[in-house]
């Protein structure tokens, strides 16, 4: 079984009712009729860490997403750390000590989010709303109707708010009043992995993967294309063998846009033109990180791997990690971080991956990317428990 196929219960169907029969059949067929689930891999205890995780503070913010796939995300802005929950409670917490300074309770069934635009906290809900509250207290600013789900987290800059919908459609909306300003539609295939990349706005373009595997490029103003480029084609018999949504956030680093695709490519693109640098075999559904050399990734077997920022060759690849459902890697303090199924937090070399420390803040599924906030990173548990840590000596220099 190729990675794809280990992620069937991410699987979103855009089929009615009488599909279900036929993907159940495909999704049997695809796997050899039985469970060809790799079991996680072990971790092997560490000889002698020079470094040790500590727990800064952790608290709990009610009930997260549970066991079900999300765009939720802890945001961080000045000293405070946003979270929120399926239930359509938003927190605000200190990030010094993780006291409660408000709680919101939007009455939504939220899914994503949330993202910090301007004076803004952006979500998105099950039910296809955007809802802006007030970044300082908490209050709603508005809530906008869209098409369909956005589990996707929305993203903003001072003035425009951007959200994907899972039915294919890219809304613009302003981030005074929330009012549309413009709208664009995009064919989504009849099978995809259920998530989907956050738009990213940078100056007056706003980027975006789609589940046909491709990048494009919009004005933000009117949402008129400036460019589109494959980063995966479709390929194989099935249904399944052809998934190639970019689910990670496209990553902008100087003038070259990073895509990834499910449909095991890796691309850095010109910002300006979408022109192709060059492309990597990789079959990556989470976000990316990087540094001035390398390209982070985890891939969906969850080995993390380092890719050349000039040439796209892989200078290593972790495989300790291998089923362990891992998170998107995040660069902190010159190495990276992420997380694991076990919500085990695992410290790693961005020289050369080896495992520098690892720790658990508790005992659930960590699923988003951790955050990096000056000397610590905020990690963001299943079922809404939030933690910052740090990694100290274990002896003396």
């Amino acid at each position: 079984m190729n990675n794809r196929r280990t992620h069937l219960a991410s699987l979103s169907l855009n089929l009615g009712l009488t599909g279900i029969l036929a993907v159940a059949t495909l999704a049997l067929s695809a796997c050899g009729g039985g469970s060809n689930i790799a079991e996680p891999t072990p971790l092997v205890e560490l000889p002698a860490p020079a470094y040790r995780m500590e727990r800064i503070w952790s608290t709990d913010a009610g009930e997260g997403a549970g066991p079900y796939v999300s765009g939720f995300r802890p945001a961080v802005s000045g000293d405070r750390v946003y979270v929120a929950n399926r239930d359509g409670y938003v927190e605000a917490l200190s990030l010094d000590d993780g006291r409660r300074i408000w709680r919101s309770r939007t009455g939504d069934s939220l899914v994503s989010g949330p993202s910090i635009a301007g004076d803004k906290l952006l979500l998105g809900s099950r039910d296809g709303r955007i809802v802006a509250l007030d970044l300082a207290s908490g209050k709603r600013a508005w809530t906008t109707e869209l098409s369909s789900e956005v589990i996707s987290a929305p993203t903003g800059n001072a003035q425009t708010a951007v959200a994907r919908t899972l039915d294919g459609r890219l809304v613009a909306m302003d981030l005074t009043t929330g009012d549309r300003r413009w709208t664009i539609e995009r064919t989504v295939p009849t099978l995809t992995l259920r998530g989907a990349s956050s738009p990213v706005i940078d100056g007056s373009t706003v980027y975006a993967g789609l589940d046909s595997g491709k990048v494009i490029a919009l004005d933000l103003a009117t949402g008129e294309q400036r460019w589109e480029q494959v980063v995966a084609l479709p390929t194989g018999r099935s249904e399944l063998e052809r998934i190639v949504d970019v689910d990670a956030n496209p990553l902008i680093v100087d003038n070259e846009l990073y895509a990834a695709s499910v449909g095991d490519k890796v691309a850095s693109l010109s910002l300006t033109s979408g022109r192709v640098r060059w492309q990597h075999d990789a079959s990556v559904e989470r976000d990316l990180g990087y540094d001035d050399d390398h390209i982070f990734a985890a891939d969906m077997d969850g080995d993390v791997l380092a890719l050349n920022r000039i040439t796209g060759a892989r200078s290593w690849q972790q495989e300790a990690l291998k089923y362990r459902k891992t998170t998107g890697p995040t660069v902190f303090e010159g190495d990276l971080v992420v997380g694991d199924f076990e919500g085990y937090v695992h410290w790693l070399s961005a020289d050369d991956g080896s495992i520098i420390t690892r720790g658990q803040p508790f005992g659930e599924a960590i699923r988003s990317r951790p955050v990096v906030a000056g000397d610590r990173v905020i990690v963001l548990g299943a079922d809404g428990e939030v933690a910052a840590l740090r990694f100290v000596p274990t002896r003396a220099e």
